[in-house]
């Protein structure tokens, strides 16, 4: 099986739940992580501290987070333990940084995450939910399988609209997530018992080969073009689903290889959420309508101030 070459800039998609994709420039020594393109966290490679009596264990390198960066207010240091090289540090963070500059034009960056976890029907066997992705076949060993989520356990801002109208609340008393957790519910019965899945390689063209039959090649048609299907036979349920994807049409919009008529229609569905979009609209490989999204990000300021 073929590796993804690894580059210095490139994005990753952040799933279980989808919540966009995560941009990522990196060097030898340093990288620097973004959900939207402005603020960047610094992490740099350094040896594990040892103490003044060098009684820890030592871990070898890691990354550490060395502070927040970004072009208007600049470097943002975080307190750093006094035993770290901090001068190797800073020089590691500035040469980043440096080259990062640079790099902001050519944003978003190329999606580098070729494996795809998917979740599968129990009687189709197709494609119905993305649990992970990664970028290397090694990656893909060391993942431990995932039960789907719609969102994080600590998020109850999803409200379906249908189940509101079907009288269900959003917050029962005991779960404030309830319209999460039936979604959670709907997508993970239709897995059936054994929640099977399946690892994917996928070509640029959409296409892919099964990580487990690579004899296999299948068409893009095979998979869902976002990370939920929208091919439900039960009405509630795909209104449901529906509604799910309307919540994420912001987030949903950063994905580079959306068709033309699913790229309008949730450019039309996002700008109900115009703070989000103004966050995230640097990270938008295309944009259809451009008066639609200004009208939003101008809305999102507007906003912003009077709260101020």
């Amino acid at each position: 099986m073929m590796e993804q070459v690894s580059d210095s800039a490139f994005s990753i998609r952040r799933l279980n739940p989808f919540n966009g994709l995560l941009q990522v420039y990196q060097l030898d020594s340093a990288r620097a992580l973004s959900a939207n393109g402005q603020v960047w966290e610094i992490q740099v490679l350094s040896d594990t501290p040892q103490g003044l009596w060098a009684n820890m264990p030592f871990r070898g390198q890691q990354f550490y987070t060395f502070g927040l960066w970004s072009l208007e207010h600049g470097l943002k240091q975080v307190p750093i333990n006094p035993l770290f090289n901090i001068p190797d540090m800073l020089a590691s963070a500035e040469a980043l940084i440096e080259d990062l500059r640079g790099a902001q034009d050519k944003l978003p960056f190329p999606l580098a995450d070729v494996y795809e976890s998917w979740l599968l029907d129990e009687q189709t066997q197709q494609p119905i939910a993305l649990l992970m992705s990664c970028r290397t076949e090694k990656e893909r060993r060391q993942r431990e399988k995932v039960k789907w989520i719609a969102a994080e356990p600590g998020d109850f801002s999803f409200v379906s609209s249908h189940l509101s109208e079907r009288g269900l609340p959003r917050d029962d008393g005991y779960n404030p997530r309830v319209h999460a957790s039936v979604l959670e519910a709907v997508v993970r019965e239709r897995a059936g018992q054994h929640h099977p899945a399946s690892w994917f390689y996928r070509h640029p063209d959409g296409s892919a080969i099964s990580c487990e039959t690579q004899a296999i090649r299948l068409d893009a048609g095979f998979f869902p073009e976002l990370p939920l299907t929208e091919s439900w036979e039960d009405n509630q349920e795909r209104e449901l689903v529906d509604d799910y994807l309307n919540w994420k049409a912001p987030q949903l919009l950063m994905l580079p290889y959306l068709s033309k008529t699913v790229r309008d229609r949730l450019e039309k569905l996002a700008v109900n959420q115009a703070e989000i979009v103004d966050r995230l609209w640097r990270l938008y490989p295309e944009i259809h309508n451009h008066g639609l999204l200004k009208s939003a990000r101008v809305e999102a300021k507007i906003r912003t101030a009077n709260r101020n």
